[in-house]
């Protein structure tokens, strides 16, 4: 071998080590840009987190804490929530001398919980991160879990809740540069409670704050999921065009990150809205695809979207497939992690299928499961109007105390000002009397006859205040009054509606018994409740004795008003919801807005509030 090749081997040899060589690996870095990168390109991320767990040695435990969680928000990203709490899970074990590492983990385990359908787990891990904030001031960190427990109590319904926590989640994050990232998120959990609430215009406003807001911090797949939001309120508000393009938009995004759950979440939307514009064909075509994602990743939202599902396919008639979906549905027994809302849907839509096809059995049983399902539903809405009466009772309260305090401080104004009056007249007579005794003898009578006069105008003032006062307090008698009689009303109502709640149970009981096995009979019965007791005719009475004019009125001004518009009108002016008059009327949703709509309508009105003052003036 020629010695210049000797050479070269030799300096190959003594370089290769030199090139082999890895430089120091940066893990702040890597946790920076995996963390930057998770949310809106999470397959890099992927990458980067991949390559941490690869580097040799022994690492501290924040650093496999942090990358096991990153891992964890990886696999939610993607719609994996089972893999989201083993690697979270995981990081947790790294973490326990680390507490501000820790509560992140925590707070991203609550949401796979709640991803799950498990509330009662994710509010429990949430509060353990809230003492652990708490306990090391981290303001920031304790506003992010009230926004995940707010959106925890708006799944369960409970939208009181959900609303305190976060307005008092924005009441820390305001002003704190920390929180700024934050804010979007708050925004956008703050319009899904106000849209479950009926309050579309509204939520979409907070939503297209989120959507600005998401877009300049990077996190896409917020962004994406907003418009899913943006989409179901448009729904609501009939602007369909709209709300298609933002779910078309939302699911284009979302394919990047492969989340099959939202994925077929906007299916079952575009479904729905397909529906209301009667395109069947569409409509069933994109709900058949949400089935069969939402299937694959066994989600709790699977209960409510089948239950529409089904009751598309009912409206066709196509009862076989309905059955098919029925069957796949309770096999992979998910009924019990849905909310009541949900659930009621679902049972609805089989129980309709089970009378179509004439199997009396199971319509029966899911009927009674229905009828329990709204029985917890009603009772939970019970006690909240009993807090809110409570409530409103003892603001009736201090607003007379505030009445009173004002009355007696008129008076005491009153007496003040009668006691200068007094003073200014004494010493304009002292004046007359050093006058009159330099003056004239006269000047005596005069003095006298001026105190006399004003002693009269003191009685009479006197007399005009004890009057007044008087008056004040028979008002506020009489207001007592009106408020105790009212709450003989509402007692005397809720022994009625307890009455109707036992007859309805002795229908049940007659079914559990056998005494009924038919439809028809179960029908005939509920009819002949109905007809047992006549509580419009108790309302209309009612109200007719605290507003007297109003039918009238309204007729006299809008003949073409019939006597269902008059008493659909008195509803409204006891400031009902749409979802609470639909409740009361027994009829849909839907129903009462267009019943609202067509009133309007007659009355040439176009603008809601308007409307509203309207009925309120008379």
């Amino acid at each position: 071998m020629p010695m210049r090749y000797l050479l070269y081997l030799a300096v190959l040899l003594f370089a290769l080590p030199l090139f082999a060589q890895k430089p120091d690996y940066d893990f702040v870095k890597a946790e920076k840009d995996s963390r930057r990168l998770v949310y809106g390109n999470p397959d890099s991320a992927l990458v980067i987190i991949k390559n941490t767990l690869a580097q040799s040695g022994n690492l501290h435990d924040t650093i496999y804490g942090n990358t096991y969680n990153l891992y964890g928000i990886y696999y939610g990203m993607i719609g994996k929530p089972d893999s989201t709490l083993y690697y979270i899970k995981k990081s947790l074990t790294y973490l326990d001398k680390y507490p501000r590492n820790k509560t992140r983990s925590l707070m991203n385990l609550a949401i796979g919980y709640r991803n799950r359908g498990d509330y009662k787990l994710s509010i429990n891990t949430l509060n353990e991160s809230i003492a652990i904030n708490t306990k090391e001031n981290n303001d920031v960190g304790i506003a992010i879990a009230y926004g995940e427990l707010a959106s925890n109590y708006s799944y369960m319904l409970d939208y009181k809740k959900s609303v305190n926590y976060l307005l008092k989640a924005a009441a820390i994050l305001k002003g704190n540069k920390k929180g700024t990232k934050q804010v979007p998120a708050i925004n956008q959990k703050l319009g899904n409670t106000y849209m479950a609430m009926g309050n579309y215009k509204f939520a979409i406003d907070l939503y297209r704050e989120s959507l600005k807001g998401f877009k300049e911090i990077g996190g896409l797949k917020n962004y994406y999921l907003t418009h899913i939001n943006i989409a179901e309120a448009l729904i609501q508000l009939k602007n369909y065009k709209d709300a298609e393009k933002s779910l078309n938009e939302a699911i284009t995004g979302l394919e990047k990150f492969g989340d099959k759950e939202m994925i077929g979440i906007s299916y079952s939307k575009i479904g729905n809205l397909k529906s209301k514009q009667k395109n069947n064909a569409k409509a069933i075509k994109a709900y058949k695809s949400a089935i069969e994602m939402l299937t694959e990743v066994r989600s709790s939202r699977l209960i409510r979207i089948a239950g529409e599902y089904i009751d598309l396919l009912n409206a066709q008639n196509d009862s076989k497939k309905a059955l098919e979906v029925i069957a796949g549905i309770d096999k992979l027994k998910l009924f019990a992690s849905a909310n009541l809302d949900d659930q009621e849907v679902y049972k609805n839509a089989t129980a309709a299928t089970y009378e179509a096809t004439n199997n009396d059995k199971e319509a029966i049983k899911a009927y009674k499961h229905t009828i329990a399902i709204m029985d917890s539903i009603s009772a939970s809405k019970r006690e909240e109007a009993v807090r809110d009466m409570q409530a409103k009772f003892q603001t009736e309260l201090q607003r007379e105390k505030n009445i009173s305090l004002e009355a007696n401080n008129k008076v005491l104004q009153k007496n003040l000002e009668a006691d200068r009056a007094k003073l200014l007249l004494y010493t304009i007579a002292a004046i007359a009397v050093l006058l009159v005794i330099l003056l004239v003898l006269r000047g005596y009578w005069s003095r006298t006859r001026l105190q006399r006069e004003a002693l009269k105008t003191v009685e009479a003032e006197k007399s005009m205040l004890e009057q007044r006062h008087l008056h004040e307090q028979e008002l506020t008698n009489a207001q007592r009054e009106i408020i105790e009689e009212k709450q003989r009303e509402l007692t005397s109502t809720a022994l009625r509606m307890a009455n109707y709640q036992d007859s309805v149970a002795e229908i049940v009981e007659k079914c559990d018994k056998g005494g009924i096995t038919k439809i028809a009979d179960v029908k005939k019965e509920l009819q002949q409740l109905v007809k047992q007791q006549d509580y419009w005719k108790q309302f209309e009475t009612r109200f007719n004795n605290l507003h007297p004019e109003f039918g009238t009125t309204l007729t006299n001004r809008y003949a073409k008003l019939t006597k269902n518009d008059i008493e659909f009108c008195s509803l409204l002016k006891l400031n009902l919801s749409n979802k609470e008059i639909a409740s009361l009327l027994q009829i849909s949703h839907e129903s009462a807005i267009t019943k609202k709509y067509r009133i309007k309508k007659k009355m040439e009105i176009n603008d809601d509030d308007e409307f509203e003052k309207l009925l309120m003036d008379i």
